[in-house]
Protein backbone atom coordinates (compact mmCIF):
# COMPACT_ATOMS: atom_id res chain seq x y z
CA UNK A 1 0.00 0.00 0.00
CA UNK A 2 1.26 3.63 -0.49
CA UNK A 3 2.34 5.45 2.28
CA UNK A 4 0.04 8.21 1.69
CA UNK A 5 -3.12 5.50 1.88
CA UNK A 6 -2.11 4.21 5.44
CA UNK A 7 -5.00 5.18 7.55
CA UNK A 8 -7.36 6.57 4.91
CA UNK A 9 -10.31 4.57 6.54
CA UNK A 10 -14.15 4.77 4.61
CA UNK A 11 -16.51 7.12 6.04
CA UNK A 12 -19.25 5.38 8.16
CA UNK A 13 -22.19 5.52 5.81
CA UNK A 14 -19.71 4.58 2.91
CA UNK A 15 -19.48 0.91 5.79
CA UNK A 16 -23.33 1.07 6.32
CA UNK A 17 -24.02 1.37 2.87
CA UNK A 18 -22.05 -1.70 2.11
CA UNK A 19 -23.23 -3.95 4.48
CA UNK A 20 -26.96 -3.35 3.64
CA UNK A 21 -26.59 -4.10 0.05
CA UNK A 22 -25.68 -6.90 -1.66
CA UNK A 23 -23.74 -8.05 -4.38
CA UNK A 24 -26.04 -9.63 -6.94
CA UNK A 25 -28.72 -6.90 -6.59
CA UNK A 26 -26.56 -3.88 -6.44
CA UNK A 27 -23.45 -5.07 -8.54
CA UNK A 28 -24.50 -7.55 -10.95
CA UNK A 29 -28.40 -6.20 -11.57
CA UNK A 30 -27.15 -2.64 -11.60
CA UNK A 31 -28.67 -2.26 -15.15
CA UNK A 32 -28.18 0.41 -17.80
CA UNK A 33 -30.54 1.73 -21.21
CA UNK A 34 -29.26 1.17 -24.27
CA UNK A 35 -30.05 2.46 -27.53
CA UNK A 36 -29.82 -0.95 -29.61
CA UNK A 37 -30.59 0.91 -32.62
CA UNK A 38 -28.28 3.46 -32.35
CA UNK A 39 -25.04 1.35 -31.57
CA UNK A 40 -26.09 -1.74 -34.05
CA UNK A 41 -26.02 1.01 -36.89
CA UNK A 42 -22.44 2.18 -36.01
CA UNK A 43 -21.43 -0.88 -35.75
CA UNK A 44 -22.54 -2.02 -39.25
CA UNK A 45 -21.20 0.98 -40.46
CA UNK A 46 -18.04 0.25 -39.34
CA UNK A 47 -18.12 -2.99 -40.64
CA UNK A 48 -17.97 -4.80 -37.35
CA UNK A 49 -19.72 -8.13 -37.33
CA UNK A 50 -21.51 -7.64 -34.28
CA UNK A 51 -24.90 -7.24 -32.99
CA UNK A 52 -26.01 -6.33 -29.76
CA UNK A 53 -29.69 -6.59 -28.01
CA UNK A 54 -30.40 -6.25 -24.55
CA UNK A 55 -33.57 -6.99 -22.21
CA UNK A 56 -36.90 -6.00 -21.89
CA UNK A 57 -38.61 -5.53 -18.45
CA UNK A 58 -39.81 -8.78 -18.21
CA UNK A 59 -35.92 -9.63 -19.17
CA UNK A 60 -36.49 -11.45 -22.36
CA UNK A 61 -34.47 -10.52 -24.90
CA UNK A 62 -34.62 -8.06 -27.32
CA UNK A 63 -33.12 -6.73 -30.49
CA UNK A 64 -34.14 -3.23 -31.44
CA UNK A 65 -35.39 -0.07 -29.70
CA UNK A 66 -34.28 0.92 -26.10
CA UNK A 67 -33.56 -2.06 -23.79
CA UNK A 68 -31.50 -2.81 -20.51
CA UNK A 69 -28.20 -4.35 -20.24
CA UNK A 70 -27.37 -5.05 -16.46
CA UNK A 71 -24.05 -5.40 -15.43
CA UNK A 72 -24.01 -9.44 -15.42
CA UNK A 73 -24.41 -9.60 -19.25
CA UNK A 74 -20.76 -8.01 -19.28
CA UNK A 75 -19.28 -11.06 -19.95
CA UNK A 76 -17.46 -13.28 -22.75
CA UNK A 77 -19.96 -15.66 -24.35
CA UNK A 78 -22.93 -14.04 -22.78
CA UNK A 79 -25.89 -14.02 -24.72
CA UNK A 80 -26.70 -10.09 -25.69
CA UNK A 81 -23.47 -10.39 -28.23
CA UNK A 82 -23.59 -11.90 -31.08
CA UNK A 83 -20.53 -11.36 -33.00
CA UNK A 84 -17.27 -13.10 -35.16
CA UNK A 85 -15.07 -11.96 -32.49
CA UNK A 86 -16.63 -12.62 -28.76
CA UNK A 87 -14.11 -10.07 -27.31
CA UNK A 88 -14.75 -7.31 -29.47
CA UNK A 89 -18.35 -7.48 -29.20
CA UNK A 90 -18.48 -7.55 -25.18
CA UNK A 91 -15.80 -4.43 -25.58
CA UNK A 92 -18.84 -2.44 -27.61
CA UNK A 93 -21.35 -4.00 -25.14
CA UNK A 94 -19.48 -2.71 -22.24
CA UNK A 95 -19.39 0.69 -24.33
CA UNK A 96 -23.03 0.84 -24.79
CA UNK A 97 -23.39 -0.16 -20.63
CA UNK A 98 -21.32 2.25 -19.15
CA UNK A 99 -22.71 5.11 -21.90
CA UNK A 100 -26.07 4.49 -20.66
CA UNK A 101 -25.42 4.11 -17.01
CA UNK A 102 -27.30 7.09 -15.97
CA UNK A 103 -25.27 7.74 -12.64
CA UNK A 104 -21.71 7.24 -13.98
CA UNK A 105 -19.69 9.70 -16.23
CA UNK A 106 -19.87 8.99 -19.76
CA UNK A 107 -21.23 10.53 -22.62
CA UNK A 108 -22.43 8.32 -26.22
CA UNK A 109 -19.44 7.76 -27.91
CA UNK A 110 -18.54 4.86 -30.49
CA UNK A 111 -14.92 3.39 -30.24
CA UNK A 112 -13.40 3.79 -33.05
CA UNK A 113 -10.82 0.71 -32.88
CA UNK A 114 -9.61 0.90 -36.09
CA UNK A 115 -6.32 0.88 -37.26
CA UNK A 116 -6.33 3.10 -40.60
CA UNK A 117 -2.49 2.98 -42.04
CA UNK A 118 -2.43 -1.08 -42.28
CA UNK A 119 -1.25 -3.04 -46.03
CA UNK A 120 -3.82 -3.33 -48.53
CA UNK A 121 -3.86 -6.88 -47.37
CA UNK A 122 -4.22 -6.57 -43.71
CA UNK A 123 -7.67 -5.96 -41.86
CA UNK A 124 -8.12 -2.96 -40.09
CA UNK A 125 -9.27 -4.38 -36.66
CA UNK A 126 -6.74 -6.96 -36.87
CA UNK A 127 -4.77 -5.51 -34.29
CA UNK A 128 -7.77 -4.72 -31.82
CA UNK A 129 -8.48 -8.04 -32.19
CA UNK A 130 -5.19 -9.68 -31.46
CA UNK A 131 -4.75 -7.13 -28.37
CA UNK A 132 -7.78 -8.38 -26.86
CA UNK A 133 -7.26 -12.25 -27.41
CA UNK A 134 -3.98 -11.70 -25.18
CA UNK A 135 -5.79 -9.71 -22.37
CA UNK A 136 -8.36 -12.65 -22.86
CA UNK A 137 -5.06 -15.32 -22.40
CA UNK A 138 -3.53 -14.09 -19.71
CA UNK A 139 -6.12 -12.30 -17.99
CA UNK A 140 -4.09 -9.89 -16.27
CA UNK A 141 -3.41 -6.38 -17.49
CA UNK A 142 0.30 -5.49 -18.23
CA UNK A 143 2.56 -4.33 -15.49
CA UNK A 144 3.53 -0.12 -15.08
CA UNK A 145 5.78 0.94 -18.15
CA UNK A 146 8.57 3.03 -16.79
CA UNK A 147 9.48 3.75 -20.75
CA UNK A 148 5.94 5.29 -21.71
CA UNK A 149 4.51 6.17 -18.41
CA UNK A 150 1.24 4.06 -18.72
CA UNK A 151 0.82 -0.05 -18.57
CA UNK A 152 -2.32 -0.11 -20.34
CA UNK A 153 -3.11 -2.96 -22.70
CA UNK A 154 -3.40 -1.72 -26.53
CA UNK A 155 -6.80 -1.07 -27.09
CA UNK A 156 -6.64 2.06 -29.60
CA UNK A 157 -9.49 4.81 -28.84
CA UNK A 158 -10.88 3.17 -25.96
CA UNK A 159 -9.64 5.01 -23.00
CA UNK A 160 -9.03 4.34 -19.25
CA UNK A 161 -12.78 4.17 -18.07
CA UNK A 162 -13.93 1.67 -20.93
CA UNK A 163 -11.14 -0.19 -20.65
CA UNK A 164 -11.22 -0.81 -16.32
CA UNK A 165 -15.30 -1.77 -17.17
CA UNK A 166 -13.97 -4.19 -20.61
CA UNK A 167 -11.22 -5.99 -17.61
CA UNK A 168 -13.89 -6.43 -14.70
CA UNK A 169 -16.21 -7.87 -17.54
CA UNK A 170 -13.37 -10.52 -18.44
CA UNK A 171 -12.39 -11.13 -14.93
CA UNK A 172 -8.89 -9.58 -15.17
CA UNK A 173 -6.26 -9.37 -12.76
CA UNK A 174 -4.17 -6.03 -12.01
CA UNK A 175 -1.77 -6.43 -9.24
CA UNK A 176 -3.13 -9.61 -7.87
CA UNK A 177 -6.64 -8.29 -7.63
CA UNK A 178 -9.76 -8.33 -9.96
CA UNK A 179 -9.86 -5.49 -11.93
CA UNK A 180 -12.47 -2.82 -10.96
CA UNK A 181 -14.13 -0.19 -12.47
CA UNK A 182 -13.07 3.43 -12.89
CA UNK A 183 -15.20 6.58 -13.42
CA UNK A 184 -14.74 10.00 -12.49
CA UNK A 185 -17.47 10.80 -10.49
CA UNK A 186 -16.10 7.87 -8.07
CA UNK A 187 -12.95 9.07 -7.97
CA UNK A 188 -13.67 12.47 -7.04
CA UNK A 189 -15.43 10.85 -4.22
CA UNK A 190 -12.31 9.70 -3.22
CA UNK A 191 -10.30 12.85 -3.59
CA UNK A 192 -12.89 14.79 -2.09
CA UNK A 193 -12.84 12.72 1.19
CA UNK A 194 -9.04 13.36 1.53
CA UNK A 195 -7.64 10.84 -1.22
CA UNK A 196 -3.93 12.64 -2.54
CA UNK A 197 -4.01 11.64 -5.84
CA UNK A 198 -4.80 13.42 -9.48
CA UNK A 199 -8.19 13.82 -9.86
CA UNK A 200 -8.87 12.65 -13.57
CA UNK A 201 -9.26 9.46 -14.68
CA UNK A 202 -8.63 9.71 -18.28
CA UNK A 203 -4.23 10.02 -17.09
CA UNK A 204 -4.42 6.84 -14.73
CA UNK A 205 -1.42 5.12 -15.33
CA UNK A 206 -1.22 1.83 -13.86
CA UNK A 207 0.62 2.43 -11.11
CA UNK A 208 -2.15 5.22 -10.35
CA UNK A 209 -4.79 2.42 -10.75
CA UNK A 210 -2.85 -0.46 -8.43
CA UNK A 211 -3.05 2.23 -5.93
CA UNK A 212 -6.48 2.75 -6.28
CA UNK A 213 -7.54 -0.81 -6.51
CA UNK A 214 -5.62 -0.79 -3.02
CA UNK A 215 -7.95 1.58 -1.38
CA UNK A 216 -11.16 -0.05 -2.94
CA UNK A 217 -10.07 -3.27 -1.15
CA UNK A 218 -9.15 -1.36 1.91
CA UNK A 219 -12.31 0.01 2.40
CA UNK A 220 -14.29 -3.26 1.30
CA UNK A 221 -12.47 -5.42 3.86
CA UNK A 222 -12.87 -2.48 6.85
CA UNK A 223 -17.11 -2.87 5.67
CA UNK A 224 -16.74 -6.31 5.58
CA UNK A 225 -17.95 -6.32 1.84
CA UNK A 226 -16.75 -6.45 -1.49
CA UNK A 227 -14.46 -3.86 -3.63
CA UNK A 228 -17.63 -3.79 -6.13
CA UNK A 229 -20.03 -2.47 -3.94
CA UNK A 230 -17.22 0.33 -2.86
CA UNK A 231 -16.85 1.79 -6.04
CA UNK A 232 -20.67 1.88 -6.14
CA UNK A 233 -21.10 3.67 -3.53
CA UNK A 234 -18.23 6.48 -4.66
CA UNK A 235 -20.04 6.87 -7.78
CA UNK A 236 -23.78 7.32 -6.02
CA UNK A 237 -22.19 9.36 -3.44
CA UNK A 238 -20.96 12.21 -6.19
CA UNK A 239 -24.42 11.60 -7.50
CA UNK A 240 -26.40 12.27 -4.57
CA UNK A 241 -23.79 15.57 -3.66
CA UNK A 242 -25.07 16.51 -7.04
CA UNK A 243 -28.69 16.55 -6.10
CA UNK A 244 -28.17 17.80 -3.02
CA UNK A 245 -26.70 21.00 -4.57
CA UNK A 246 -29.25 21.57 -7.02
CA UNK A 247 -31.99 20.85 -5.15
CA UNK A 248 -31.13 21.42 -1.64
CA UNK A 249 -32.33 18.24 0.02
CA UNK A 250 -31.11 15.13 1.25
CA UNK A 251 -29.72 12.58 -0.94
CA UNK A 252 -28.89 9.04 -0.39
CA UNK A 253 -25.74 7.80 -0.13
CA UNK A 254 -25.30 10.12 2.52
CA UNK A 255 -22.54 11.33 4.71
CA UNK A 256 -24.16 13.50 6.83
Amino acid sequence: MHMFDKGFEPPEDCVSWCKSRTYDLHVLDDGAIVDLDWWNRHLEDDEHEIRLSGRDHDGRIVTGGRATVLRNDLRLGGELVDAEHAGLGLLFLCAAWRSGHTRRRAARRFPDVSNRFVAPNVHRHTAIKASIDRLVRDRRLPDYDHTTGSGWPELPNVGVPLTTVFSWALDVKANGMRAQLLDQHGVSTLIHQGWLEDPSVSGFTRRRYDRYLDVLQQWAGAADSEPELVERWLVDRWRARLVEARSGALAEPTLF
